[in-house]
């Protein structure tokens, strides 16, 4: 097969992508014929089954391929900047740039069931789960490592910023938001990377003087 042909299937592909992604967000896969996706794309039903088998092979490449754009924008955020602070800072930023973007994946993360197949869904959102959570670990372990960061749990605070990103997602999906979604996420990460107790204040002395009691016990 030449080059071209390659690329004009690739084309096509990524245009019944495209086109299925815009008939899920507004009318959910359970509602949405692969006759309906053809028509959107602009292509015969025949088409649309040589790239996709069914409609649920469909939803899942479509999740697939949102997946695979979303990680590849974090793993560019994480690269672009050699500090801790600021590669955390990036990284949720470019989750907040993605997740405000209609996607079948924020809908999925939201457990949307008029917009999911949940069947499919929930794999792909533990998938995504635990890629990000690696990555996040990955970049708390270095801040550790450096002494950017105090000694801290890195996979147990990456799990706990997953999780209330998730939750964000969900009520952004919902409507249900009280804060623009990208400024929010800022807040997270500002609380996870300094916390709320001014540093000297008395809060801030009683919890290092807790953990050095901790540590003489330890001894």
């Amino acid at each position: 097969m030449s080059q071209s042909a390659v690329d004009a299937g690739q084309a096509t592909r990524e245009a019944i992508l495209e086109a299925a992604r815009r008939r899920y967000l507004r009318f959910g896969p359970r509602k949405t014929t692969m006759a309906e996706v053809a028509r959107e794309a602009g292509f015969s039903r025949a088409t649309v089954y040589t790239h996709f088998p069914g409609k649920r092979e469909l939803y899942q490449q479509l999740l697939e391929h949102e997946t695979a754009t979303f990680l590849s924008e974090l793993e560019a955020a994480a690269e672009g900047s050699q500090d801790t602070h600021a590669k955390l800072r990036s990284i949720v930023e470019a989750a907040g740039r993605s997740f405000a973007r209609p996607t079948a994946l924020g809908g999925a993360l939201a457990g949307d069931p008029d917009l999911t197949l949940q069947h499919v869904a929930q794999p792909a959102v533990e998938q995504l789960e635990k890629r990000v959570i690696e990555l996040l670990s990955r970049v708390l372990a270095q801040g550790v490592e450096e002494g950017a960061l105090r000694a801290i749990e890195a996979e147990q605070v990456a799990y706990l910023m997953f999780q209330l990103g998730r939750v964000l997602v969900e009520r952004e999906r919902q409507g249900r938001s009280d804060f623009p979604f990208v400024r929010i996420l800022g807040a997270m990460n500002d609380l996870v990377l300094h916390g709320i107790t001014a540093a000297g204040s008395e809060g801030s002395e009683s919890s290092e003087g807790s953990k050095s009691s901790e540590g003489q016990g330890e001894a």
